[in-house]
């Protein structure tokens, strides 16, 4: 069992993959550990083949796999499933292939997750020079949400929305992971406190990205209203979240 899977969704393009890897490789190689990459694409995804043998000839001692999954365009939630599950890592942390992720935080998650925590949720919020870089858009709906979160179940939470986190994945595995869309960001974060799990914070920079275009509120709300009202019932035992 290597200790954590890096998995990366590509909801878009992989024309970045290669430049993106070049990072990455960079990283792992001065930040040694038991580590594998898992590329989750869409079945329609170009250049898949020409990806595995570009990172295969340049990085031979890189750990890689590139999956597709089968079927009609899937969504994030449907992509990160489906790399956690192929997973047989300890840990693993979704990391974006379109740059709004602060790489050079990976080794204090590591950290934090190996002593004790089951998930350490990067934030955007806890630092103001950082939070003035989130659009306004964004800051109003994390506010509505914490605050339904804070209202509903009780939880006060610094910024479950965002997908770059990484997990004890045995543990998330077994509360169960339902979200297809965006969804299944708060939906980790939010299950794992539920659980009595700890949950731990870092600060992180917020980067524009392709995704940031992608996300409808009037798609992903119904999900992210849902993880509420599962939440709330399990939190006043009507049934399990």
């Amino acid at each position: 069992m290597n200790e954590l899977s890096i998995i990366i969704p590509c909801l878009f393009s992989t024309d970045m993959l290669p430049q993106f890897i070049d990072k990455l490789a960079v990283y792992l190689m001065s930040n040694p550990s038991d580590t594998d990459l898992i590329v989750v694409a869409n079945e329609n995804a170009i250049s898949t083949h020409s990806i595995i043998e570009y990172v295969r000839g340049k990085y031979p001692w890189l750990r890689f796999e590139m999956i597709q999954r089968v079927g009609k365009a899937r969504s994030y939630g449907a992509l990160c499933r489906f790399g956690i599950a192929y997973s047989t890592s300890r840990y693993f942390v979704l990391v974006s292939p379109y740059g709004e992720d602060d790489m050079s935080t990976i080794p204090q998650m590591l950290n934090k997750i190996r002593k004790g925590a089951q998930v350490v949720q990067a934030t955007r919020y806890s630092s103001t020079d950082d939070a003035r870089q989130v659009p306004l858009k964004f800051h109003i709906y994390q506010y509505i949400y914490r605050s339904l979160v804070r209202l509903l179940l009780g939880l006060g939470i610094s910024d479950s929305t965002y997908g770059f986190k990484m997990v004890d994945r045995v543990f998330i595995q077994a509360l169960g992971l339902t979200q297809n869309g965006y969804g299944i960001c708060p939906e980790i974060t939010l299950k794992a406190l539920l659980a009595g799990a700890k949950v731990e914070y870092i600060s992180s920079t917020f980067k524009t990205s392709p995704m940031h275009k992608d996300f409808k509120l009037y798609k992903e709300g119904i999900g992210y209203l849902w993880l509420l009202i599962r939440g709330f019932a399990h939190r006043i035992g009507i049934l399990w979240f």
